[in-house]
């Protein structure tokens, strides 16, 4: 049987097509398994949206539901809150990160990232041209999401995008992570919505790694699920870790408990 000289021609592209898409999709992840260690009962809930460690500190950064916009800080060991800047609703704030003993803080819509000392003294602004989500930091590049399927790598004196790199799960585009976390080379984010974490080589945008946590749900007292349940945005955001004490500090919008452990891959 012959092809018609049009069909072969769209079938040979098709091949083409296909061959291209099985060379560019990512392996398959690999299963997480989140090992918690301890709790911390911080005394003061926030709508958490950006978490980092610096120092033996905890620094957050909330946004304006259930309470205010805040720059806040909190001791791993008491689980005390300190407020060092409350911006009432004046901004949504969203993903916060360290870099160079400043802290960045992103706004979600009002495309303002907010520079500070690490007294939570206002240093700079600067000008975000997408939302802003989750935000971290590679030691170069302020790293940062804004609801779609990007990494976006912004140049920390003017938030200049320099690079931008899809994030892919397979051979589909991964949107919507949220809180993320630069860690030994890999970034871990909150998908929104989801009791999920991936984990992402930043280099191709593969994620190389999955956690399902809905275990920690287990671990909460009656009182914590039922205001969890109360409204539908108190979902799992939250993601710092320690080098020092090689220890990941996970929570969600408004919990009052901070979940510490390790990730390890499944076996």
């Amino acid at each position: 049987m012959q092809l018609h000289a049009g069909l072969a021609a769209a079938l040979a592209v098709w091949w083409i097509g296909c061959a291209v898409a099985l060379a560019d999709a990512c392996p398959p992840p690999r299963p997480l398994t989140f090992r918690v260690e301890g709790e911390i009962k911080r005394d003061v809930l926030g709508f958490t949206q950006g978490l980092e460690v610096h120092a033996g500190r905890l620094f957050e950064s909330t946004g304006a539901l259930a309470g205010d916009t805040r720059l806040t800080s909190i001791d791993p060991g008491t689980g005390r809150v300190t407020v060092l800047g409350n911006f009432d609703r004046t901004f949504f704030g969203e993903g916060l990160t360290i870099l160079r003993e400043q802290i960045f803080q992103l706004s979600w819509r009002e495309h303002q990232v907010f520079v500070y000392d690490l007294k939570g003294r206002l240093l700079r602004k600067m000008r975000n041209p997408r939302e802003g989500w989750g935000l971290a930091n590679d030691g170069q590049s302020l790293i940062f999401t804004d609801g779609g399927d990007q990494l976006h790598y912004a140049d920390p004196e003017t938030f200049a995008i320099r690079r931008s790199v899809p994030i892919r799960y397979g051979a589909t585009p991964l949107s919507a992570m949220n809180e993320i976390e630069y860690v030994d080379g890999k970034i871990y984010g909150n998908v929104f919505m989801t009791w999920s974490i991936v984990r992402v080589e930043p280099s191709t945008g593969c994620v190389d790694g999955v956690a399902e946590l809905n275990a920690l749900w287990a671990r909460m007292s009656p009182q914590e699920r039922a205001h969890i349940n109360s409204d539908a945005n108190f979902v799992l955001n939250g993601i710092a870790y320690d080098p020092v004490k090689n220890l990941f500090y996970l929570t969600g919008k408004n919990w009052k408990t901070i979940f510490t452990g390790r990730f390890v891959e499944a076996r």
